[in-house]
């Protein structure tokens, strides 16, 4: 989706891709071999109200299946609110065991739309006769590219795998510095279908803002933001995936409404 970074909306990825956790078994049919890897290219543009303008991103993200479990890496480009940065990072989830496994994730970014470091340490358990139920915990801290700018949180979230739809729902507890703000944040996803056919993901997330890149640069906030997203994932060929995302997002100073479009190249 557009304009989300971090684990706040990387915790839904969950819904978009079967995570390399569960096992190959308990994926819903495929009409394919699975994929050993991945090259996913997105590029999003906004508009917000209130005078705030346009703005734009893309990505290039990448994964691949190895012995020693998933690495995934994403570089990502933005402007909005005056601003310009980038932002990579590299991510590898292992498997301890047939019900345990892990992942681990850095990131580093320019501007004041990105953390200058960011770490990811989230850890997930499977229960069930097919390991359908995963529950995760996760922690990460990211140091600001100001003086003085942190986050560090905790996100407890719950995966559901059925015959073609995924339920996911979870809870951030956020503390920004300075001040040590705090910011909890609720969401809930949904996926309709499978990457191999046709996917309709649906996601809404409520959350407390405090601290927000606007076009004075970093200002402290404190108000409830909501925001739904709708994403098509249509299979137009066995190694070529169509995206289109469709976004909103609303506080008491400004809406934005956003699109995506995007191709991911699959290789089996």
């Amino acid at each position: 989706m557009l304009f989300g970074t971090g684990l706040a909306f990387a915790a839904s990825v969950a819904a978009q891709d079967i995570p390399a956790g569960v096992p190959v078994s308990d994926r819903s049919p495929v009409v394919a071999p699975t994929e050993k890897s991945a090259i996913e290219a997105m590029a999003g543009f906004g508009n917000y109200d209130a005078g705030y303008g346009n703005a734009k991103s893309y990505s290039l993200r990448g994964m691949q299946v190895m012995d020693f479990g998933v690495l995934q890496a994403e570089v990502i480009r933005q402007s909005r609110f005056g601003f310009s940065g980038s932002y990579g990072s590299l991510n590898l989830t292992h498997d301890l065991s047939p019900d345990y496994y892990t992942t681990v994730g850095l990131g580093s970014g320019s501007s004041l739309l990105f953390p200058d470091w960011r770490m990811d340490l989230a850890g997930y358990r499977k229960f069930g006769g097919q390991r359908q139920y995963v529950a995760g915990l996760a922690v990460y801290y990211a140091k600001g590219n100001q003086e003085g700018r942190s986050d560090k949180g905790v996100i407890l979230n719950g995966i559901y795998y059925g015959k073609d739809l995924v339920l996911e729902a979870g809870l951030r507890g956020n503390v920004a510095n300075p001040g040590a703000a705090f910011g909890p944040s609720q969401y809930v996803a949904v996926t309709f279908g499978s990457d191999e056919r046709r996917a309709v993901i649906v996601r809404a997330e409520r959350a407390k803002e405090t601290y927000q890149v606007l076009t004075t640069g970093t200002e402290k906030v404190d108000f409830m933001s909501h925001s739904i997203g709708v994403q098509w994932r249509e299979r137009m060929t066995r190694d070529g995936l169509l995206i289109l995302g469709l976004g909103y997002y609303k506080n008491p100073s400004y809406a934005r409404t956003s699109i995506d479009v995007g191709w991911r190249w699959s290789f089996r």
